[in-house]
């Protein structure tokens, strides 16, 4: 992992101001191929993401944390089946091994201490972790990481393109407990 940004800009106040509208892509349908079944899933860093709706179907509990309360106060109203919870991803009030699956898509390359992301995950997850990172074409001034397969010694990588967007790739990571 390299350190691609010194400044961040990554806070809760930049994420309520710049916020994407939810997309059902080749991210979250990744997610969910490599999530099975199971009673609890969580989706750190969630936003908007309708990852968690369409997971519904596989999953009897799902949970959503993003620090932003204006993200998630958006994401309940879109989204009523969903728990969700307004905290660090780094620092949730869940218990130890509650959750089957978590998944921290795009959020890791945010983060000033990436490794306490994947300690949380370890803390709070009983089954399979999953993590997705873009591989740059472009400095992103969001990211402050930018991750290789290399990186990730404990999972699983593999390397998707996006068909929408030529040239753009990433990372998922699978870490099975």
């Amino acid at each position: 992992m390299k350190r691609i940004n010194s400044t961040n800009i990554n806070s809760e106040k930049y994420w309520d101001e710049n916020i994407a509208e939810p997309d059902f892509g080749l991210r979250q349908k990744k997610y969910l191929e490599l999530a099975g079944e199971g009673e609890h899933i969580i989706e750190l860093g969630c936003g908007l993401s309708p990852f968690l709706d369409k997971a519904r179907e596989n999953f009897k509990e799902c949970y959503g944390a993003d620090f932003s309360h204006e993200t998630i106060g958006k994401a309940r109203n879109k989204f009523h089946e969903v728990d969700y919870y307004i905290c660090p991803a780094t620092d949730t009030p869940f218990p130890e091994k509650y959750f089957d699956v978590s998944v921290a898509g795009e959020l890791i390359e945010h983060l000033e201490e990436p490794n306490k992301l994947i300690a949380e995950m370890i803390r709070i997850t009983k089954r399979r972790i999953i993590l997705s990172t873009a591989i740059m074409e472009y400095n992103d001034p969001e990211h402050l990481w930018e991750f290789e397969e290399k990186d990730f010694p404990m999972g699983k990588t593999e390397v998707v393109e996006s068909k929408r967007f030529p040239g753009r790739k990433y990372l998922f990571v699978t870490i099975d407990l």
